[in-house]
């Protein structure tokens, strides 16, 4: 089998909002094989600039694109696949959003070699993959608290249980933080809220923050600090009330090592589409395997990041829990269909061989670029 293509589909909206929501604009990587098979990722990141990495002919030494470093490879030779990448990529560095344009593309090669096996992309990382997961509700914070409780009805998910809201106006001032946190419980009632605060605070705005936040609950806090504030996820992971989490921001397998060994952060979360796909996740996995930390998976973007988190999660996370993101983007929902079921709390996968389910290639038209 030999790679004959490598397509990075760009997608937009026609008005891009400057809020948090990655299910914008996306890049999509489709590869084609000889023998028709044919596997899909999603990079996350810069989708202009990933797709000139893609895209970009063959040019002196260790300075090509991926489609031109790729092509009449054979998609099921990982080894030989990521040596090729690692030296055509070389000179302008692999790390970064070229390692999240390479996640992508890796992605797609799992895709490839679970359709070759004939089976659900979850079965070819572990025989012992579940075939459902628990999914927990991911979207922004409404502009005011006020609209909390609407906005989740809107969902129109009346057995959803677990429910993360993020960035939108937290960070502003105390009152506001802690106003839009009490509506988010007197909304969920008993249920399970997660906070994402959206990187806004210093060490000592954090440390007043989860005690605010705590005599509200919270399952965790994400993302409290700047992302390479290590000192202080260090510190506030062993002082705080509220588990932290934080690490979608992170590429590298050594920024994983840092949050997890020196910091101690207790939930780091990789996303496939910025970590080098299921190659880069699972040395994240091994890496993390003999500490306390636990990995749940970041994933908001189109419904094929999606179903790629959700067939890593079933295969390799001891406590699976999918962040099922609510967008309101049409990517975030049109582009795959039939092979998964969200069926209350539960995406069940199915047993559709790769990826696990079908892509809708007519709904992207519209937004392509």
């Amino acid at each position: 089998m030999k790679i004959v293509d490598i397509e990075a589909i760009h997608l937009r909206l026609g008005e891009v909002r400057l809020i948090a929501d990655g299910a914008q604009e996306c890049l999509l990587i489709k590869v084609t094989t000889d023998t028709g098979i044919v596997g899909w990722g999603e990079v996350v990141s810069c989708a202009h600039i990933a797709r000139a990495i893609v895209e970009a002919p063959a040019s002196a030494p260790f300075r090509h694109g991926l489609a031109s470093i790729l092509k009449g490879l054979d998609p099921l030779d990982l080894e030989q696949i990521n040596a090729a990448l690692a030296e055509g990529t070389a000179w302008y560095g692999s790390t970064g959003i070229v390692r999240s344009t390479i996640g992508g593309v890796d992605m797609a090669l799992w895709d490839i070699a679970a359709k070759a096996a004939g089976k659900p992309l979850r079965k070819l990382l572990n025989e012992k993959a579940v075939d459902a997961v628990p999914i927990y509700a991911s979207l922004l914070w409404p502009d005011s608290p006020d609209d909390i409780a609407d906005r989740l009805a809107g969902l129109n998910q009346p057995e959803l249980t677990a429910f993360k809201l993020g960035w939108g106006p937290m960070g502003q001032d105390k009152e506001l933080d802690i106003k839009l946190v009490s509506k988010a419980r007197e909304a969920i009632g008993e249920g399970t809220l997660m906070i994402d605060a959206g990187r806004v605070w210093d060490l000592q705005t954090a440390r007043e923050r989860t005690e605010q936040f705590a005599p509200y609950s919270p399952h965790w806090l994400e993302e409290p600090l700047a992302p390479d504030d290590y000192a202080g996820y260090k510190e506030l992971s062993e002082t705080s009330q509220i588990t932290i989490a934080c690490g979608e921001f992170f590429t590298e397998l050594s920024e994983f090592e840092e949050l997890t060994n020196h910091c101690q952060v207790p939930i780091i979360q990789p996303d496939l589409g910025r970590v080098g796909g299921y190659s880069g996740m699972l040395k994240i996995q091994q890496m993390i395997c003999a500490t306390a930390t636990t990995h749940i998976p970041h994933s908001f973007g189109t419904g094929i990041l999606r179903a790629h988190s959700a067939q890593y999660i079933a295969a390799m996370c001891p406590d699976p829990l999918l962040e099922y993101c609510f967008s309101e983007s049409p990517l975030s929902s049109l582009l795959t269909r039939d092979g998964m079921a969200l069926e209350g709390a539960t995406l069940t996968l199915g047993d559709l061989p790769g990826l696990g389910v079908e892509i809708n290639e007519d709904e992207m038209a519209a937004f392509r670029i």
